[in-house]
């Protein structure tokens, strides 16, 4: 029943973005708490395939909705301003329809409210990205693709964990994504990958934006991949003065000393390199690299999204310190897999990383696909990998 019941909820963002419009919509009115809530469809998917956005705000003096990722919506790279600027009806309603149709997935948007970015008030499905609270919109697709929610198959079940971080003297927080069947109990082990988001996001990104979930759920109804636990980390730690970019060892830290032995320890893993992967998009692309890469003994399998090396003096010291560990790993073998899109702003850092590979003799599997830095990438990147773990 427990799921369900989970499978319903995590479905209904699906549903509604594929509801059609409404015939009449209420008055655009401010409500009190004892009356119910505004109903009305803020975001609206057409027969032609475009995209309607809408916001109730009567008093408002301009609004822009800035959706993220969709094709022919401004990103703000080309010096024009980004997003879409709405048009206020009579009633109070705003709104604006993208000028194409738009490419089933899954997007992030905010509306912009003379100047403050808000989440969407009738949005049901958010994430907790670095820059504030963002609402997040499934639009889906065929039902053919392996990234979508499909009703026929078994599913996992995406927990919030917090332990305490004793390298770094707070609580911190992971997701974690069990398999079907791991909450019935019993003595099965599991492998477990380690998936690490980027800059702007938060640990509950590569279940809100990155359906890895989904996309590892119909892939074990597949019988493509292994069942495994995903344990997505929080890749933030506080700051600290003069110490930042690959200097920071803080992350690292947390994962070898508090995360990964308490995962160990909560649940049932299959605590060997062998069955344990780390895989990271960006920063964590770039944790990866640094915390998981020289780190043979711990995971068997690496995976990195969209990064690689800044600087020559990045790349000279990264070789300087890791070397001992670089030459262990290429004789360990083992999986390593390194995607990055031609169009990704990035892609010049992708060079000096694969030299490193290349000169210590580390075996690898290189993606380079079209498009850039977007998790229309680093979804297909989970789907493309997670058949290659663990075998």
């Amino acid at each position: 029943m427990r799921q369900l019941l989970l499978s319903a909820i995590t479905a209904l963002p699906l549903v509604l973005a594929s509801l059609p419009a409404q015939a009449a919509q209420p008055a655009c009115e401010a409500r009190t708490f004892f009356q119910p809530p505004l109903e009305y469809q803020s975001v609206e998917h057409l027969p032609d395939g475009r995209v309607t956005f809408r916001l109730c705000a009567k008093d408002a003096k301009e609004v822009v909705a800035l959706p993220q990722e969709m094709n022919s919506v401004p990103m703000g790279l080309d010096g024009k301003p980004p997003g879409l600027p709405m048009t206020k009806d009579a009633d109070g309603y705003w709104s604006v329809t993208t000028t194409g149709a738009v490419d089933a997935g899954v997007y992030t948007y905010v509306f912009k409210v003379d100047g403050m970015r808000i989440a969407d008030p009738r949005g049901t499905r958010f994430a907790e990205a670095l820059g504030g609270v963002q609402s997040v919109v499934q639009l889906p697709g065929d039902g053919r693709s392996n990234q979508f929610y499909k009703a026929e198959v078994q599913h996992g079940v995406v927990s919030a964990v917090e332990y305490p971080s004793s390298t770094l003297g707070i609580l911190r927080r992971a997701h974690v994504y069990t398999p079907p069947g791991y909450e019935a109990g019993g003595k099965d082990r599991y492998p477990v990958l380690y998936l690490v988001h980027g800059y702007s996001d938060s640990d509950d990104a590569w279940t809100t934006k990155g359906n890895a979930n989904y996309i590892l759920d119909n892939l074990i109804a597949a019988g493509k991949v292994k069942p495994m636990i995903i344990v997505m980390p929080y890749g933030h730690t506080p700051a600290r003065e003069g110490v930042q970019g690959m200097e920071n060892t803080d992350f690292g830290s947390d994962l070898h000393k508090d995360l990964i032995p308490f995962i160990d320890k909560h649940f049932r893993t299959q605590a060997a390199a062998k069955t344990r992967a780390m895989v990271g998009l960006s920063m964590g692309g770039a944790h990866t690299i640094q915390f998981g890469l020289p780190r043979a003994d711990v995971f068997g399998s690496i995976g990195v999204f969209s990064i690689g090396m800044l600087s020559a003096e990045q790349t000279a010291n990264y070789r300087k310190v890791n070397d001992a560990a670089l030459k262990a790993r290429a004789k360990t073998g083992g999986l390593v897999f390194y995607a990055i899109g031609k169009e990704d702003f990035v892609i010049q850092m992708a060079p000096p990383f694969r030299q490193i590979l290349a000169d210590y003799g580390i075996k690898y599997t290189y993606v380079e696909s079209g498009g850039g830095h977007t998790w229309i990438n680093w979804r297909a990147y989970l789907e493309q990998i997670a058949p290659l773990l663990f075998n």
